[in-house]
Protein backbone atom coordinates (compact mmCIF):
# COMPACT_ATOMS: atom_id res chain seq x y z
CA UNK A 1 0.00 0.00 0.00
CA UNK A 2 2.84 2.39 0.85
CA UNK A 3 4.56 1.41 -2.36
CA UNK A 4 1.44 2.05 -4.37
CA UNK A 5 1.04 5.44 -2.84
CA UNK A 6 4.65 6.19 -3.52
CA UNK A 7 4.37 5.39 -7.23
CA UNK A 8 1.09 7.19 -7.43
CA UNK A 9 2.73 10.30 -5.89
CA UNK A 10 5.59 10.08 -8.32
CA UNK A 11 3.19 9.91 -11.25
CA UNK A 12 1.38 12.95 -10.06
CA UNK A 13 4.62 14.84 -9.63
CA UNK A 14 5.78 13.77 -13.08
CA UNK A 15 2.52 14.87 -14.60
CA UNK A 16 2.79 18.24 -12.92
CA UNK A 17 6.39 18.57 -14.09
CA UNK A 18 5.46 17.66 -17.66
CA UNK A 19 2.58 20.10 -17.58
CA UNK A 20 4.91 22.79 -16.27
CA UNK A 21 7.46 22.02 -19.01
CA UNK A 22 4.70 22.17 -21.61
CA UNK A 23 3.62 25.56 -20.32
CA UNK A 24 7.25 26.74 -20.25
CA UNK A 25 7.80 25.57 -23.83
CA UNK A 26 4.62 27.34 -24.96
CA UNK A 27 5.72 30.50 -23.19
CA UNK A 28 9.13 30.33 -24.84
CA UNK A 29 7.52 29.76 -28.24
CA UNK A 30 5.19 32.72 -27.66
CA UNK A 31 8.09 34.96 -26.71
CA UNK A 32 10.02 33.93 -29.77
CA UNK A 33 6.98 34.66 -31.94
CA UNK A 34 6.52 38.06 -30.34
CA UNK A 35 10.21 38.80 -30.83
CA UNK A 36 10.02 37.97 -34.51
CA UNK A 37 6.94 40.14 -34.90
CA UNK A 38 8.61 43.10 -33.20
CA UNK A 39 11.72 42.63 -35.32
CA UNK A 40 9.65 42.58 -38.52
CA UNK A 41 7.74 45.64 -37.36
CA UNK A 42 10.99 47.41 -36.45
CA UNK A 43 12.52 46.41 -39.76
CA UNK A 44 9.47 47.64 -41.65
CA UNK A 45 9.52 50.89 -39.67
CA UNK A 46 13.23 51.32 -40.27
CA UNK A 47 12.79 50.53 -43.94
CA UNK A 48 9.86 52.93 -44.14
CA UNK A 49 11.85 55.62 -42.38
CA UNK A 50 14.79 55.04 -44.74
CA UNK A 51 12.52 55.15 -47.75
CA UNK A 52 10.75 58.26 -46.46
CA UNK A 53 14.06 59.91 -45.66
CA UNK A 54 15.47 58.93 -49.03
CA UNK A 55 12.36 60.17 -50.79
CA UNK A 56 12.45 63.46 -48.88
CA UNK A 57 16.14 63.80 -49.58
CA UNK A 58 15.59 63.05 -53.26
CA UNK A 59 12.72 65.49 -53.40
CA UNK A 60 14.81 68.10 -51.56
CA UNK A 61 17.72 67.58 -53.90
CA UNK A 62 15.39 67.74 -56.90
CA UNK A 63 13.75 70.87 -55.58
CA UNK A 64 17.12 72.45 -54.78
CA UNK A 65 18.45 71.49 -58.19
CA UNK A 66 15.31 72.85 -59.85
CA UNK A 67 15.54 76.08 -57.86
CA UNK A 68 19.24 76.39 -58.63
CA UNK A 69 18.57 75.75 -62.29
CA UNK A 70 15.82 78.39 -62.34
CA UNK A 71 18.06 80.84 -60.50
CA UNK A 72 20.87 80.09 -62.94
CA UNK A 73 18.53 80.58 -65.87
CA UNK A 74 17.24 83.80 -64.34
CA UNK A 75 20.75 85.04 -63.67
CA UNK A 76 21.89 84.05 -67.17
CA UNK A 77 18.87 85.81 -68.69
CA UNK A 78 19.53 88.87 -66.53
CA UNK A 79 23.20 88.88 -67.48
CA UNK A 80 22.33 88.44 -71.15
CA UNK A 81 19.87 91.31 -70.89
CA UNK A 82 22.48 93.53 -69.23
CA UNK A 83 25.02 92.63 -71.86
CA UNK A 84 22.46 93.35 -74.56
CA UNK A 85 21.70 96.73 -73.03
CA UNK A 86 25.38 97.57 -72.78
CA UNK A 87 25.93 96.44 -76.33
CA UNK A 88 22.94 98.45 -77.57
CA UNK A 89 24.22 101.52 -75.70
CA UNK A 90 27.73 101.15 -77.10
CA UNK A 91 28.85 102.53 -80.43
CA UNK A 92 32.03 102.49 -82.46
CA UNK A 93 34.31 105.49 -82.22
CA UNK A 94 37.61 106.78 -83.62
CA UNK A 95 39.68 110.00 -83.94
CA UNK A 96 39.61 112.84 -86.47
CA UNK A 97 38.25 116.35 -86.89
CA UNK A 98 36.73 118.48 -89.60
CA UNK A 99 38.20 121.95 -89.92
CA UNK A 100 34.77 123.23 -90.89
CA UNK A 101 33.10 121.80 -87.78
CA UNK A 102 34.30 124.04 -84.96
CA UNK A 103 31.89 126.94 -84.92
CA UNK A 104 28.41 125.96 -83.74
CA UNK A 105 26.89 129.23 -84.84
CA UNK A 106 28.50 129.98 -88.15
CA UNK A 107 32.03 128.62 -88.42
CA UNK A 108 34.33 125.70 -89.17
CA UNK A 109 36.92 123.88 -87.04
CA UNK A 110 40.51 124.93 -86.61
CA UNK A 111 42.96 123.46 -89.08
CA UNK A 112 45.25 122.25 -86.33
CA UNK A 113 42.42 120.30 -84.72
CA UNK A 114 41.46 118.92 -88.13
CA UNK A 115 44.94 117.70 -88.94
CA UNK A 116 45.32 116.01 -85.57
CA UNK A 117 42.13 114.03 -86.15
CA UNK A 118 42.54 113.26 -89.83
CA UNK A 119 45.82 111.50 -89.00
CA UNK A 120 44.31 109.51 -86.14
CA UNK A 121 43.09 105.93 -86.58
CA UNK A 122 39.62 104.68 -85.68
CA UNK A 123 39.37 102.33 -82.71
CA UNK A 124 36.53 100.07 -81.59
CA UNK A 125 34.57 101.14 -78.56
CA UNK A 126 35.33 99.28 -75.37
CA UNK A 127 32.02 98.57 -73.67
CA UNK A 128 33.77 98.15 -70.34
CA UNK A 129 35.36 101.60 -70.46
CA UNK A 130 32.29 103.59 -71.49
CA UNK A 131 29.61 104.10 -68.84
CA UNK A 132 26.14 102.94 -69.82
CA UNK A 133 23.95 105.63 -71.26
CA UNK A 134 21.53 107.06 -68.74
CA UNK A 135 17.99 105.81 -69.34
CA UNK A 136 14.82 107.85 -69.13
CA UNK A 137 11.16 106.96 -69.31
CA UNK A 138 10.67 109.77 -71.80
CA UNK A 139 14.01 110.21 -73.51
CA UNK A 140 13.93 113.35 -75.67
CA UNK A 141 14.27 112.95 -79.42
CA UNK A 142 15.75 115.47 -81.83
CA UNK A 143 15.00 115.88 -85.54
CA UNK A 144 17.98 116.75 -87.73
CA UNK A 145 17.66 118.08 -91.29
CA UNK A 146 20.50 116.53 -93.30
CA UNK A 147 22.26 118.74 -95.85
CA UNK A 148 23.92 117.66 -99.09
CA UNK A 149 27.58 116.69 -99.41
CA UNK A 150 29.02 120.21 -99.43
CA UNK A 151 26.53 121.62 -96.91
CA UNK A 152 25.12 123.85 -99.64
CA UNK A 153 21.46 122.85 -99.77
CA UNK A 154 18.67 121.09 -97.90
CA UNK A 155 17.22 119.47 -101.02
CA UNK A 156 18.86 116.40 -102.54
CA UNK A 157 18.31 115.55 -106.23
CA UNK A 158 18.36 111.86 -105.30
CA UNK A 159 19.08 109.76 -102.23
CA UNK A 160 20.77 106.35 -102.06
CA UNK A 161 20.50 104.44 -98.81
CA UNK A 162 21.70 101.10 -97.50
CA UNK A 163 19.28 99.78 -94.89
CA UNK A 164 18.87 96.21 -93.67
CA UNK A 165 21.38 94.96 -96.22
CA UNK A 166 19.47 96.42 -99.17
CA UNK A 167 20.54 99.44 -101.25
CA UNK A 168 17.80 101.66 -102.68
CA UNK A 169 17.86 104.90 -104.66
CA UNK A 170 15.02 107.39 -104.32
CA UNK A 171 14.15 110.30 -106.61
CA UNK A 172 11.26 112.77 -106.49
CA UNK A 173 9.45 110.48 -108.94
CA UNK A 174 9.81 107.33 -106.83
CA UNK A 175 6.49 105.51 -106.41
CA UNK A 176 7.12 105.03 -102.70
CA UNK A 177 6.86 108.78 -102.11
CA UNK A 178 3.44 109.25 -103.69
CA UNK A 179 1.46 108.71 -100.49
CA UNK A 180 3.89 110.44 -98.14
CA UNK A 181 7.43 110.17 -96.79
CA UNK A 182 9.41 106.95 -96.72
CA UNK A 183 10.46 106.05 -93.17
CA UNK A 184 13.52 103.83 -92.71
CA UNK A 185 14.68 102.14 -89.50
CA UNK A 186 18.09 100.49 -89.65
CA UNK A 187 18.08 99.18 -86.07
CA UNK A 188 21.43 98.93 -84.32
CA UNK A 189 23.29 98.74 -87.64
CA UNK A 190 21.99 102.17 -88.62
CA UNK A 191 21.20 103.59 -92.04
CA UNK A 192 24.05 104.41 -94.41
CA UNK A 193 23.38 107.20 -96.91
CA UNK A 194 25.85 106.65 -99.72
CA UNK A 195 24.69 109.68 -101.70
CA UNK A 196 26.13 111.93 -98.96
CA UNK A 197 29.86 112.24 -98.33
CA UNK A 198 31.35 113.45 -95.06
CA UNK A 199 34.89 113.56 -93.69
CA UNK A 200 34.99 109.82 -92.98
CA UNK A 201 33.04 108.79 -96.09
CA UNK A 202 29.36 107.85 -96.28
CA UNK A 203 27.70 108.63 -92.93
CA UNK A 204 25.70 106.07 -90.96
CA UNK A 205 22.72 107.38 -88.99
CA UNK A 206 21.06 105.88 -85.91
CA UNK A 207 17.34 106.15 -85.24
CA UNK A 208 15.05 106.59 -88.22
CA UNK A 209 15.49 108.49 -91.49
CA UNK A 210 12.52 110.10 -93.23
CA UNK A 211 12.66 110.86 -96.95
CA UNK A 212 10.28 113.70 -97.88
CA UNK A 213 9.41 114.89 -101.35
CA UNK A 214 10.10 118.60 -101.89
CA UNK A 215 9.43 121.00 -104.77
CA UNK A 216 12.57 120.12 -106.71
CA UNK A 217 14.24 117.39 -104.68
CA UNK A 218 14.16 115.31 -101.50
CA UNK A 219 14.49 116.34 -97.86
CA UNK A 220 16.11 114.02 -95.33
CA UNK A 221 15.25 114.13 -91.63
CA UNK A 222 17.03 111.95 -89.08
CA UNK A 223 15.11 111.47 -85.82
CA UNK A 224 16.98 109.91 -82.92
CA UNK A 225 17.47 110.16 -79.13
CA UNK A 226 19.15 113.42 -78.10
CA UNK A 227 22.00 111.69 -76.27
CA UNK A 228 22.74 109.48 -79.30
CA UNK A 229 22.75 112.62 -81.46
CA UNK A 230 25.30 114.24 -79.14
CA UNK A 231 27.60 111.23 -79.47
CA UNK A 232 27.97 112.17 -83.15
CA UNK A 233 28.14 115.94 -82.50
CA UNK A 234 30.96 116.14 -79.96
CA UNK A 235 33.62 114.38 -82.13
CA UNK A 236 32.50 116.50 -85.11
CA UNK A 237 33.01 119.68 -83.09
CA UNK A 238 36.05 118.87 -80.93
CA UNK A 239 38.97 116.46 -81.53
CA UNK A 240 38.47 113.26 -79.54
CA UNK A 241 42.15 113.45 -78.56
CA UNK A 242 41.45 116.46 -76.34
CA UNK A 243 41.54 116.17 -72.54
CA UNK A 244 38.59 114.53 -70.81
CA UNK A 245 37.40 117.62 -68.90
CA UNK A 246 37.42 119.66 -72.11
CA UNK A 247 35.35 116.99 -73.87
CA UNK A 248 32.89 116.99 -70.98
CA UNK A 249 32.58 120.79 -71.16
CA UNK A 250 31.99 120.47 -74.90
CA UNK A 251 29.29 117.83 -74.33
CA UNK A 252 27.44 120.08 -71.87
CA UNK A 253 27.61 123.05 -74.26
CA UNK A 254 26.41 120.94 -77.19
CA UNK A 255 23.53 119.48 -75.17
CA UNK A 256 22.47 122.92 -73.92
CA UNK A 257 22.63 124.35 -77.43
CA UNK A 258 20.55 121.48 -78.85
CA UNK A 259 17.88 121.81 -76.16
CA UNK A 260 17.66 125.55 -76.82
CA UNK A 261 17.06 124.99 -80.54
CA UNK A 262 14.45 122.31 -79.81
CA UNK A 263 12.55 124.63 -77.49
CA UNK A 264 12.64 127.52 -79.95
CA UNK A 265 11.67 125.34 -82.95
CA UNK A 266 14.21 126.96 -85.24
CA UNK A 267 13.48 124.75 -88.27
CA UNK A 268 9.82 124.09 -87.69
CA UNK A 269 8.94 124.83 -91.33
CA UNK A 270 10.96 121.75 -92.32
CA UNK A 271 9.64 119.60 -89.50
CA UNK A 272 13.10 119.62 -87.87
CA UNK A 273 14.89 121.13 -84.88
CA UNK A 274 18.39 121.69 -86.32
CA UNK A 275 20.42 120.91 -89.40
CA UNK A 276 23.72 119.01 -89.42
CA UNK A 277 26.00 121.90 -90.43
CA UNK A 278 27.84 124.79 -88.81
CA UNK A 279 24.56 126.71 -88.99
CA UNK A 280 23.70 124.84 -85.81
CA UNK A 281 26.06 122.05 -84.73
CA UNK A 282 28.03 119.76 -87.02
CA UNK A 283 26.59 116.26 -86.71
CA UNK A 284 27.95 112.92 -87.97
CA UNK A 285 30.78 114.51 -89.97
CA UNK A 286 32.99 112.42 -87.69
CA UNK A 287 31.59 109.12 -86.38
CA UNK A 288 31.29 108.63 -82.58
CA UNK A 289 34.58 107.97 -80.77
CA UNK A 290 35.30 106.20 -77.51
CA UNK A 291 36.49 109.31 -75.66
CA UNK A 292 33.73 111.63 -76.87
CA UNK A 293 30.98 109.07 -76.25
CA UNK A 294 32.28 108.64 -72.70
CA UNK A 295 32.14 112.43 -72.19
CA UNK A 296 28.54 112.53 -73.39
CA UNK A 297 27.49 109.68 -71.12
CA UNK A 298 29.32 110.96 -68.05
CA UNK A 299 27.47 114.28 -68.38
CA UNK A 300 24.14 112.74 -69.45
CA UNK A 301 21.31 115.26 -69.15
CA UNK A 302 23.53 118.10 -67.88
CA UNK A 303 22.88 121.58 -69.30
CA UNK A 304 23.88 125.18 -68.56
CA UNK A 305 21.22 127.43 -67.05
CA UNK A 306 20.94 130.87 -65.55
CA UNK A 307 18.11 131.36 -63.07
CA UNK A 308 16.58 128.11 -64.24
CA UNK A 309 16.56 129.06 -67.93
CA UNK A 310 18.67 127.46 -70.66
CA UNK A 311 21.39 129.69 -72.07
CA UNK A 312 22.74 129.87 -75.62
CA UNK A 313 25.93 127.92 -74.92
CA UNK A 314 28.06 129.23 -77.79
CA UNK A 315 31.53 127.89 -78.50
CA UNK A 316 34.22 128.38 -81.13
CA UNK A 317 37.69 127.13 -82.08
CA UNK A 318 40.37 129.65 -81.12
CA UNK A 319 40.39 133.15 -79.63
CA UNK A 320 42.39 136.19 -80.68
CA UNK A 321 43.28 136.92 -77.06
CA UNK A 322 39.77 137.73 -75.78
CA UNK A 323 36.23 136.43 -76.16
CA UNK A 324 33.17 138.42 -77.29
CA UNK A 325 29.47 138.65 -76.46
CA UNK A 326 26.47 138.48 -78.76
CA UNK A 327 26.86 142.21 -79.44
CA UNK A 328 28.92 141.19 -82.47
CA UNK A 329 25.64 139.95 -84.00
CA UNK A 330 23.84 143.21 -83.39
CA UNK A 331 22.48 142.70 -79.87
CA UNK A 332 21.92 146.07 -78.20
CA UNK A 333 22.95 144.60 -74.87
CA UNK A 334 24.97 141.48 -74.15
CA UNK A 335 23.10 138.46 -72.80
CA UNK A 336 23.43 138.21 -69.03
CA UNK A 337 25.31 134.89 -69.21
CA UNK A 338 27.89 136.06 -71.77
CA UNK A 339 31.04 137.98 -70.94
CA UNK A 340 34.17 139.15 -72.67
CA UNK A 341 37.17 137.59 -70.95
CA UNK A 342 40.87 137.68 -71.57
CA UNK A 343 41.91 134.39 -73.12
CA UNK A 344 45.57 133.47 -73.32
CA UNK A 345 45.24 129.69 -72.88
CA UNK A 346 45.14 129.25 -76.66
CA UNK A 347 47.75 131.88 -77.52
CA UNK A 348 50.16 129.26 -78.89
CA UNK A 349 47.66 127.75 -81.28
CA UNK A 350 48.42 128.15 -85.03
CA UNK A 351 45.12 129.98 -85.59
CA UNK A 352 45.82 132.54 -82.87
CA UNK A 353 47.49 134.64 -85.59
CA UNK A 354 47.06 134.54 -89.38
CA UNK A 355 47.29 136.67 -92.50
CA UNK A 356 45.87 136.59 -96.01
CA UNK A 357 45.76 138.83 -99.09
CA UNK A 358 42.51 139.04 -101.04
CA UNK A 359 42.72 139.81 -104.79
CA UNK A 360 41.34 143.24 -105.63
CA UNK A 361 38.98 141.84 -108.27
CA UNK A 362 37.42 139.41 -105.77
CA UNK A 363 36.57 142.16 -103.31
CA UNK A 364 35.37 144.45 -106.10
CA UNK A 365 32.94 141.78 -107.28
CA UNK A 366 31.57 141.55 -103.72
CA UNK A 367 31.27 145.34 -103.57
CA UNK A 368 29.34 145.48 -106.84
CA UNK A 369 26.98 142.75 -105.63
CA UNK A 370 26.44 144.79 -102.47
CA UNK A 371 25.75 148.05 -104.30
CA UNK A 372 23.80 146.51 -107.13
CA UNK A 373 25.81 148.60 -109.58
CA UNK A 374 28.93 148.29 -111.70
CA UNK A 375 30.99 151.02 -110.09
CA UNK A 376 34.60 150.12 -109.30
CA UNK A 377 35.80 149.53 -105.74
CA UNK A 378 37.50 152.57 -104.27
CA UNK A 379 38.27 151.73 -100.64
CA UNK A 380 37.41 149.72 -97.52
CA UNK A 381 37.32 151.17 -94.01
CA UNK A 382 36.88 149.62 -90.56
CA UNK A 383 34.22 151.77 -88.90
CA UNK A 384 33.57 150.01 -85.61
CA UNK A 385 34.98 147.28 -83.34
CA UNK A 386 33.55 145.83 -80.15
CA UNK A 387 35.37 145.87 -76.81
CA UNK A 388 37.24 142.63 -77.52
CA UNK A 389 38.48 143.82 -80.91
CA UNK A 390 36.09 142.20 -83.38
CA UNK A 391 35.09 144.30 -86.39
CA UNK A 392 31.35 144.95 -86.29
CA UNK A 393 30.97 147.55 -89.07
CA UNK A 394 32.86 147.72 -92.36
CA UNK A 395 32.41 150.56 -94.89
CA UNK A 396 32.64 149.68 -98.58
CA UNK A 397 33.26 152.63 -100.87
CA UNK A 398 32.62 152.29 -104.60
CA UNK A 399 32.11 154.71 -107.49
CA UNK A 400 28.37 154.16 -106.97
CA UNK A 401 28.47 155.21 -103.31
CA UNK A 402 29.35 154.04 -99.81
CA UNK A 403 27.74 151.03 -98.13
CA UNK A 404 28.03 149.42 -94.74
CA UNK A 405 28.38 145.76 -93.86
CA UNK A 406 27.33 145.06 -90.27
CA UNK A 407 27.78 142.15 -87.88
CA UNK A 408 30.53 139.60 -87.60
CA UNK A 409 29.22 136.90 -89.92
CA UNK A 410 28.30 139.22 -92.80
CA UNK A 411 31.72 140.89 -92.62
CA UNK A 412 33.57 137.57 -92.69
CA UNK A 413 31.47 136.46 -95.63
CA UNK A 414 32.07 139.72 -97.55
CA UNK A 415 35.83 139.29 -97.07
CA UNK A 416 35.73 135.62 -98.06
CA UNK A 417 39.24 134.21 -98.64
CA UNK A 418 37.92 131.40 -100.84
CA UNK A 419 40.79 129.99 -102.91
CA UNK A 420 43.35 132.24 -101.21
CA UNK A 421 46.35 131.07 -99.18
CA UNK A 422 46.13 131.77 -95.44
CA UNK A 423 49.39 131.69 -93.45
CA UNK A 424 49.03 130.76 -89.79
CA UNK A 425 51.09 131.67 -86.75
CA UNK A 426 53.43 128.68 -87.09
CA UNK A 427 54.03 129.32 -90.79
CA UNK A 428 51.72 126.57 -91.99
CA UNK A 429 49.43 127.42 -94.89
CA UNK A 430 45.92 126.45 -95.83
CA UNK A 431 43.42 127.38 -98.52
CA UNK A 432 40.66 129.71 -97.39
CA UNK A 433 36.96 128.91 -97.52
CA UNK A 434 33.66 130.72 -97.48
CA UNK A 435 34.40 132.81 -94.38
CA UNK A 436 37.32 134.85 -93.12
CA UNK A 437 38.78 132.91 -90.16
CA UNK A 438 37.46 135.54 -87.72
CA UNK A 439 36.33 139.15 -87.45
CA UNK A 440 39.36 140.05 -85.31
CA UNK A 441 41.58 141.76 -87.85
CA UNK A 442 43.29 144.84 -89.19
CA UNK A 443 43.79 145.48 -92.89
CA UNK A 444 45.80 147.39 -95.43
CA UNK A 445 44.14 148.44 -98.69
CA UNK A 446 46.36 148.17 -101.76
CA UNK A 447 44.24 149.86 -104.48
CA UNK A 448 44.16 147.83 -107.65
CA UNK A 449 46.23 145.05 -106.09
CA UNK A 450 44.43 143.59 -103.11
CA UNK A 451 43.43 143.76 -99.44
CA UNK A 452 46.06 142.57 -96.97
CA UNK A 453 44.42 141.31 -93.78
CA UNK A 454 46.19 140.46 -90.52
CA UNK A 455 43.98 138.71 -87.99
CA UNK A 456 43.74 136.32 -85.08
CA UNK A 457 41.49 133.55 -83.86
CA UNK A 458 39.18 131.13 -85.61
CA UNK A 459 35.40 131.36 -85.26
CA UNK A 460 32.97 133.95 -83.97
CA UNK A 461 34.71 134.33 -80.62
CA UNK A 462 31.57 134.12 -78.43
CA UNK A 463 31.40 131.80 -75.42
CA UNK A 464 33.92 128.98 -74.92
CA UNK A 465 37.15 128.67 -76.87
CA UNK A 466 37.60 124.97 -77.54
CA UNK A 467 41.39 125.09 -77.81
CA UNK A 468 41.59 127.19 -74.66
CA UNK A 469 39.32 124.69 -72.89
CA UNK A 470 41.65 121.86 -73.84
CA UNK A 471 44.71 123.74 -72.54
CA UNK A 472 42.88 124.52 -69.30
CA UNK A 473 41.99 120.85 -68.90
CA UNK A 474 45.63 119.92 -69.52
CA UNK A 475 46.56 122.32 -66.71
CA UNK A 476 44.15 120.66 -64.29
CA UNK A 477 40.98 122.74 -64.60
CA UNK A 478 37.74 120.80 -64.19
CA UNK A 479 34.82 120.84 -66.56
CA UNK A 480 32.88 123.08 -64.17
CA UNK A 481 35.79 125.51 -63.82
CA UNK A 482 36.21 125.75 -67.60
CA UNK A 483 32.54 126.59 -68.14
CA UNK A 484 32.53 129.08 -65.26
CA UNK A 485 35.50 130.87 -66.82
CA UNK A 486 33.79 131.48 -70.16
CA UNK A 487 30.18 132.02 -69.01
CA UNK A 488 28.80 134.32 -66.32
CA UNK A 489 26.60 133.28 -63.38
CA UNK A 490 25.57 129.92 -64.81
CA UNK A 491 24.71 126.63 -63.14
CA UNK A 492 25.01 123.07 -64.39
CA UNK A 493 21.64 121.40 -63.93
CA UNK A 494 20.00 118.22 -65.19
CA UNK A 495 17.44 118.54 -67.97
CA UNK A 496 14.74 115.88 -67.82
Amino acid sequence: MKKTRFFYGKKVLLAVLLAWLALLNEAVALNISRGNTQEETSEEQTKGQREETSQKQTEGQSEAASQKQMEGQSEAASQKQREGEREAASQNQAESQNEAASDNQTEGQSKSASEDQVNAQSEAVSKEQIPAQASSLEEPYIRVLLMDTDYQAYEHPSVTVCCGGETTTYTPDSAGLVDGPVVLDGGEAGIEITSISRQEGSPVYQGIVEIHKGDTGLYLINELPLETYLEAVVPSEMPSSYAKEALMAQAICARTYAWKQMEEKRLEEYGADVDDSVNYQVYQNIAPKEETTAAVRETAGQVLCQNGELIEAYYFSTSAGATSTDEIWGAEEAAAYLKSVECTFDSEEPWSKWEVTLPWENVQAKAQALSGGSGALVNLEIVRKNQSGAVTTLKVITEDGAYEVNEEYAIREFLSPSGCTITERDGSQTTGGKLLPSAYFTMEVLPGNGISIMGGGYGHGVGMSQNAANQMAEEGYTCEEILDYFFKDVQITRKE
